[in-house]
């Protein structure tokens, strides 16, 4: 067998190699001359060196084109195949043996002697990368190669001058004809000369191909020559470096050019089938398969593809001629045993229609022939290539095969094939799988009973567990098909179901159909529990719209879809152990806005499709409604049906949990919808105006039944609460006679504020009283509910301070520090949503507790300092402490917005109250100090008074410029507000916290530090103290420890930063510049969002940033990282024309370099306070930073 091709994996690669012969033909014709380098050796070295250059990025791409995911007939390919992007990269060019045996032509005896002196190898055999050009003498293939200068890379399309050449290819892509008239005009040249014709339409493949080499009518007539013709084309193709061809081509010449391939083949093999030349001349339809056949092998994929793409269209056509002579030979089969078994027969007829039938079943057998025999040559061995376009391709041919031809495709030996690949590695491919499944399903899945049981489990995994969204979409309605088939197992529905809770939006969309169908299965049981849908037609058939306080025939579905929601939360509670979120303390110091949860994101998906959701007055009134009066009227025998149903929909208390979360969502999405909500209604805008206020003045209504209701259950009761955030109070600030009812609503609110302890509840509470606030008309409304909430809490925290000393740590037992801490929680709130200076100053009544509240809550903070351990006692004691910074911090910053007023109206401000005020900042400062500074490790509450204390320091730097300029002689007594805090803990505190954040991230993620400077010395903070479950969490629990860890650091770096650029921190002392300098030290360690945290320590950042240039986006994130971090903003004056960073170096032994060096003393002057600083340079370095 010394004709036949040798198989890929023993051929070098797509290069051209050398031979030690020229080859000749066996037919009576001469060989063309052979290139030589010789001629231009020197000209042959260049193209060595760039053929070396072309092969480490294109040829090895190519010896991986017929690489094979290898399945096995028998078992489904798994995930180990080879990903997309190893495409690219591999340099593995294995075909099986099958593919020889498609290369490999059938010779007879005769021919094997007569070509046995030419010698089978084209190429050297290599292992790995192919010799270059320039190693010995090449071997070229027999045509003439292109001389054309090599390009880093080129597009397919063969040379106009090529095309024109074929009238086929010019006739197909460029002429716009219909592909039926093209393949009628190549018929026509077919039966002229059916030689020149035959080659005409395989160079049309090639140059479909992007090669330009020709095949000659000789090559056409020498079929025992055609694999090493091919290899001849294979390697001149390559000597052009095209790394593009027309199927895969982008341009605009090359949109349409699948379709117009595609749509040729098939019009031909029409047309062969109309004029029955291809069952006359047999010659024809093997010589086209003959070629593509072996292209379709070919190591190039541009040959391989688009030979696959030529052989799939003649498969389908041929199918769908196959389809034709079936129906054919049915409506023969009929009329001959119509006629036979009339009395009068007509035997000319029938002996002609058995003619017909046998002809067409002739035909027929031939036909299958041929498609078997192609589809063993090309599907078998492409629908498992290394390139996912083709192996898309096939999985596309074959679900059209099965739809067109069920009676032969709709069987296991080719239903197998969608099988394997919904485990291919590439996303469209499988992608496609489903795409071909969903169609051949919805059509006969009942008989698919067998493949489906086989591949059911891999579906739903695809559903459920796909890591592409894409594909888990696609695959979701795949199963829906099932479901409606009744082909699911109950736990399959129940997995597929849970993922409308999912955390992808497109995964929850995909499956609401899905969940809706399974939530109308449940109430149609209902109903026929209840005695039929007549029953229910005959007692509620008259119900007024507008009635929402009595049974509703529509509770049946809410009452169907609370108990769906509620079976697949608990399912999903079962399976996943809850991470936990926030402080180790119990106080929540950040107050992070809570995350919606899984019931809300679900029930904003199904708000439009179920209108049980998004009728939400419907909800309330089954919320509001008794149910318990109707199972102690079941004794009745009044009305057995009504009772009945009453029953039937009663919930239970998880479910109404449930519920009232789904209306808070149904509320949300109707009085404040969604972006894509809100696009869908604007066009009838003004009727939905209007029914909103309706709605808004109804929901007010509501919400206090609903407190009254739920009001014990603080969970319930803030899902309650939420729903006032969604009220437009225009509504009322407008209709004075509705303020009664948001007066009650008012009430409620307050009455729940002093009830619960609970944070979430408190949270929610206090963002109604804000929202209120922010109208005019209701401020006052709201205040009056305020004072009455100060009064209670203030009255409770003085009755505590009368009875013991607040400011010594652990004085108090359990219940009087529990006490301590729900009464500091709720001032901790209430400072947040108005000014609450005057409360907070005012003095006691009572001589045992008479001084300001205010200065109670700053000794509460001294309790931080820790100087013996209490492992039952300090985390509420911490807690306390945590809740008392809060307050004192809105303390503050009330009185810095009142301080920045009465300066801008130029108002005096007496000695007493600023003396009071300084002590108060200097008490404050102090107690944050100890705290942090007792502590030997990072614990949540150090790391929490850090961040305070330094934007307590903050928040006085707009006084500089009127301590400095012209008001110094009104406002400079101010500038003990700017004291900075004490340079020694930089080193000795500040730098070993920012230390230990730094090791406790890097060791979550597994980063190396950099080395300490010489001059630092060690470190003696320990790290936190390891959970002994460490090693026990899972990768979800890991994942959130690191967030943790990174959220601390970058809190803490931005706390920092901040302080450092307002200079209230590491600007003076002998430690200047140090905690900037260790800031940047890990700089490149420990992720982007610290990298951007500390690049505002970059002086020419912050430069570009006061001029206005633009930086990387990277650098805006760590920009509203840090802003986001700290409760006192700075803001970068743009005003000011000249940098405060921008200092000129002094020259080296200047009196102005030894005073940088701190070698000599700054000069002091007399009366420094009274005196306006000599260097404006100076004043602008203080006005640059503001607050």
């Amino acid at each position: 067998m010394l004709l036949s091709r040798l198989p890929l994996m023993e051929t070098s690669d797509n290069n051209a190699s050398s031979s030690p012969a020229p080859r000749r033909s066996g037919r009576a014709r001469n060989a063309p001359q052979k290139f030589s380098p010789e001629p231009r050796h020197s000209q042959g070295d260049h193209t060595s060196s760039k053929r070396k250059r072309a092969q480490d990025n294109e040829d090895a791409d190519d010896d991986v084109e017929n690489e094979v995911l290898e399945y096995s007939d028998n078992d489904a390919p798994t995930d180990d195949g080879h990903d997309d992007n190893e495409d690219e990269d591999e340099d593995d060019g294995d075909v099986d043996e099958d593919d020889e045996a498609v290369r490999r032509p059938k010779k007879s005896k005769s021919s094997q002697k007569t070509r046995s002196r030419k010698p089978a190898a084209k190429r050297t055999k290599v292992n790995g990368t192919a010799p270059s050009l320039a190693a010995g003498p090449l071997a070229a293939s027999a045509v003439k190669l292109p001389n054309r200068p090599k390009k880093a890379a080129k597009v397919a399309p063969a040379s106009l001058a090529r095309r024109d050449e074929n009238d086929l290819y010019s006739e197909v892509f460029g002429s716009g004809n219909a592909s039926d008239d093209v393949a009628a005009h190549w018929f026509q040249r077919y039966q002229n000369d059916s030689a020149k014709a035959l080659t005409e339409l395989i160079n049309c493949v090639l140059l479909a191909a992007g090669c330009e080499q020709q095949l000659t009518e000789d090559d056409i007539q020498d079929p025992e020559n055609s694999a090493n013709r091919l290899t001849e084309l294979e390697e001149a193709y390559e000597q052009t470096s095209i790394s593009d061809y027309p199927l895969i081509s982008r341009t605009k010449s090359s949109k349409n050019f699948r379709e117009l391939l595609v749509g040729f083949f098939g019009s031909l093999v029409a047309v062969l089938h109309e004029t029955d030349i291809v069952y006359s001349d047999e010659e024809l339809l093997d010589n086209i398969q003959r070629w593509v056949g072996i292209m379709s092998s070919s190591a190039l994929r541009p040959f391989r593809h688009t030979a696959t793409t030529v052989a799939l269209s003649i498969l389908t056509a041929l199918i769908n001629v196959m389809k034709q002579l079936d129906d054919r030979i049915t409506k023969l089969n009929q009329s001959l045993q119509t006629e036979s078994n009339r009395r009068g027969k007509n035997k000319a007829l029938i002996e002609d229609t058995q003619k017909s039938a046998d002809s067409a079943s002739e035909n027929r057998e031939f036909i299958d022939t041929k498609v078997k025999d192609l589809f063993d040559i090309v599907f078998v061995h492409r629908y498992r290539d290394i390139d996912h376009k083709i192996r898309a391709e096939c999985i596309e041919a074959l679900g059209t095969w099965v739809c067109n031809l069920p009676t032969v495709y709709m069987s296991p030996e080719y239903l197998r094939y969608l099988g394997w690949l919904l485990s291919d590695v590439n996303v469209t491919t499988r992608l496609e799988v489903l795409k071909q499944l969903a169609k051949v399903l919805k059509r006969d899945a009942e008989k698919l009973a067998h493949f489906i049981d086989r591949f059911r489990p891999r579906l739903v995994e695809m559903a459920t567990r796909d890591s592409e969204v894409s594909v888990r979409v696609a695959a979701i309605a795949v199963v829906d098909i099932l479901r409606g088939s009744g082909m699911l197992e109950p736990e399959e529905v129940d997995s597929v179901s849970r993922l409308v809770f999912d955390s992808e939006i497109r995964v929850r969309k995909a499956v609401v159909g899905f969940f809706s169908e399974l939530v109308q299965e449940f109430i149609d049981n209902k109903i026929d529990e209840v005695g039929g849908s007549d029953v229910l037609e005959e007692l509620f058939g008259d119900e007024e719209e507008e009635e929402y306080d009595s049974v509703r025939k529509d509770w049946i579905n809410i009452k169907a879809l609370a108990e769906n929601l509620a079976v697949y939360d608990a399912q999903l509670d079962a399976e996943q152990d809850e991470i936990r979120h926030g402080l180790d303390v119990a106080a929540d110091v950040v107050n992070a806005t809570v995350p919606e949860s899984r019931i809300s994101l679900a029930a904003q998906v199904l708000y439009e499709r179920m209108p049980e959701i998004s009728n939400w007055q419907v909800i309330a009134g089954y919320l509001l409604f008794d149910h318990t009066t109707s199972s102690k009227a079941r004794s009745s025998k009044s009305n057995s049906t009504e009772v009945a149903i009453k029953k039937a929909v009663a919930p239970e208390p998880q479910e109404e949990a449930i519920l009232l979360e789904v209306l808070a969502t149904a509320v949300k999405e109707s009085l404040a919808p969604s972006i894509e909500h809100r696009e869908r209604r604007r066009h009838n805008r003004l009727d939905h105006e209007a029914q909103k206020e309706d709605a808004g003045l109804r929901l007010a209504g509501l919400i206090p039944r609903l407190l009254n209701k739920y009001g014990s259950d603080p969970a319930m009761a803030a899902t309650v609460l939420r729903l006032e955030h969604f009220l437009d109070l225009d509504v009322f600030q407008q209709l004075r006679q509705n303020s009664a009812t948001y007066n009650m609503l008012l009430e409620e609110i307050a009455t729940q504020f002093n009830r619960h302890v609970d944070q979430a509840l408190l949270n929610e509470a206090v963002t109604s009283l804000l929202h209120a606030r922010q109208y005019y008309e209701l401020e006052e409304l709201v205040d009056s509910k305020m004072a009455k909430l100060w009064e209670d809490s203030i009255n409770s925290l003085r009755g505590l301070d009368k009875i013991c000393e607040l400011s010594l740590r652990g004085n108090l037992d359990r219940a009087t520090l529990t006490n301590l801490s729900q009464t500091l929680m709720k001032i901790s709130k209430l400072v947040t949503v108005a000014d609450c200076v005057d409360v907070l100053e005012a003095p006691g009544e009572s001589i045992d507790s008479d001084q300001p509240l205010i200065k109670i809550l700053v000794g509460v903070v001294g309790r931080g300092r820790l100087t013996e351990s209490d492992d039952e006692l300090d985390d509420p004691e911490d807690e306390i402490v945590a809740f008392a910074i809060r307050s004192c911090l809105f303390f503050f910053m009330w009185k810095v917005q009142r301080l920045r007023k009465a300066i801008e109206s130029e108002e005096d401000i007496p000695n007493d109250d600023l003396d009071k005020f300084v002590i108060l900042r200097k008490d404050l400062i102090n107690n944050l100090i100890q705290t942090f500074s007792s502590r030997g490790f990072n614990d949540d509450l150090r790391l929490y008074a850090v961040g305070i204390a330094c934007d307590i320091t903050q928040l006085f730097i707009f006084l500089r410029p009127h301590i400095n300029g012209p008001q110094a002689a009104k406002y400079g007594k101010l500038r003990s507000l700017l004291e900075e805090m004490p340079a020694g803990l930089i080193v000795q505190e500040i730098i070993p916290i920012l230390d230990a954040a730094e090791r406790t991230y890097a060791k979550r993620i597994k980063k190396t530090l950099n080395d300490p400077v010489v001059d630092e010395e060690p470190l003696d903070d320990e790290l936190p103290p390891e959970d002994d479950e460490e090693e026990e969490l899972t990768e979800q629990e890991r994942f959130a420890a690191e967030l943790k860890a990174e959220k601390i650091l970058c809190e803490l770096a931005a706390k920092l930063v901040m302080a450092i650029l307002a200079k209230t921190i590491d600007h003076t002392g002998p430690d200047a510049g140090r905690l900037r300098k260790r800031m940047v030290r890990n700089k490149n360690k420990l992720g982007t969002n610290f990298k951007d945290v500390v690049a505002y320590l970059d002086e020419d950042y912050l430069r570009e940033l006061q001029g206005g240039k633009k930086r990387a986006a990277s650098k805006g994130k760590g920009k509203e990282i840090a802003k986001n971090a700290l409760s006192a903003a700075v803001v970068i004056d743009d005003d000011e024309e000249d940098d405060p960073f921008d200092d000129v170096e002094p020259e080296e032994g200047t009196a102005e370099d030894l005073r940088r060096r701190e070698l000599i003393d700054d000069p002091i002057e007399e009366d420094e306070e009274e005196q306006q600083p000599e260097n404006p340079q100076a004043e602008e370095d203080e006005e640059v930073i503001g607050d």
